[in-house]
């Protein structure tokens, strides 16, 4: 049963945008316009603006998505945000979780993503843009003891619309970087098979407000072929919406307690991630690096754990992986 909107005006709970056409633009001219100009500047029916574009810089190709844009809305699997799936089992994919014919990227986007994709004019290595993971990279939230099953805010859901984001993804060879969870993750996904497809850098929040955890072990979730770093979370999972992922790295924070804002943001897991794209050897070097450290001081501890990581251009469609 759903809650009535009108008494709780949420995005998360009604799907869309809280606010009118007019602000929403306002906030895509304020946010977006230092991009490239739109692939296809067409509004939405609403009027609502594009801003889904690419551009070449350095010999790499990015593509610029907007996932949250065209992105369905929980009411259509007639679940309710931070209720639904309280009391499954964390290791019970529901079929219902997935409404029939789901959105994520929308038709247009895909389009264009799938002529991007196999555009290679004037670059070697590519990279794609988004806000958030095309996984459910978190169990916990807000707090160490408060298990969410089903995260609505990540883009592994709708499960079946990421597995065709991610096919079209993975003819690119494209590094996906994108951020939002507050909670840094370096994973690889799968479709067909575990590893089949392209890694994820979810760079840790410059200054993480709600704070999430990944914590698959705690509650039993199983894992396969954990990395040679043999870290605890990481490893080949299920997540809570069916999609495979290959979990290498993530920036699991500790509950905020200071007084100082700096350092609560540190306890929080804030941070900033940074790539160096080698167009000759065609690799994607990545480092994670926690909020309140000096960066030029050589300790081993200033980035989290797991990191820095190099991968090859072509671990992006499942070949030649990381152990």
């Amino acid at each position: 049963m759903k809650k009535d909107p009108a008494a709780d005006p949420t995005a998360s709970l009604t799907g869309g945008y809280i606010e009118t056409v007019r602000f929403v633009n306002a906030v895509h001219l304020t946010c977006t316009s230092h991009h490239p100009d739109p692939y296809d500047p067409t509004p939405n029916p609403s009027g609502i603006s594009c801003y889904y574009s690419d551009m070449v810089f350095g010999d790499v190709g990015f593509a610029i998505l907007a996932d949250r844009q065209w992105k369905s809305g929980p009411e259509q699997a007639n679940a309710i945000v931070g209720e639904t799936g309280v009391d499954e089992d964390p290791q019970f994919i529901n079929p219902a979780i997935n409404p029939p014919d789901p959105q994520l990227l929308g038709e247009r986007q895909e389009k264009f993503f799938e002529k991007w994709a196999a555009d290679w004019r004037g670059h070697k290595l590519k990279a794609v843009l988004s806000q958030t993971v095309f996984a459910g990279i978190s169990t916990h939230q807000p707090t160490p003891q408060r298990y969410l099953k089903y995260d609505f805010d990540s883009s592994g859901w709708p499960a079946p619309a990421r597995d065709k984001a991610v096919n079209i993804m993975r003819k690119s060879m494209a590094l996906h970087i994108c951020g939002d969870t507050h909670l840094g993750s370096l994973a690889q996904y799968g479709v067909a098979q575990q590893r089949d497809s392209n890694w994820s850098f979810c760079t840790p929040a410059i200054s993480a407000g709600w704070p999430r955890w990944w914590m698959p072990d705690q509650i039993g979730i199983p894992h396969k072929n954990r990395p040679s770093h043999r870290l605890d979370q990481t490893g080949e999972y299920i997540d809570a919406f069916g999609n495979k992922i290959y979990v290498y790295a993530v920036g699991i924070p500790e509950v905020g307690k200071s007084k100082n804002r700096y350092i609560k943001a540190h306890e929080k897991g804030s941070g900033f991630g940074f790539i160096t794209f080698d167009t000759q050897k065609l690799t994607y070097t990545m480092q994670a690096f926690r909020y309140l450290v000096d960066v030029s001081d050589g300790n081993e501890h200033n980035q989290f754990p797991g990191w820095p990581v190099t991968i090859n251009q072509k671990e992006n469609i499942g070949e030649n992986r990381l152990g």
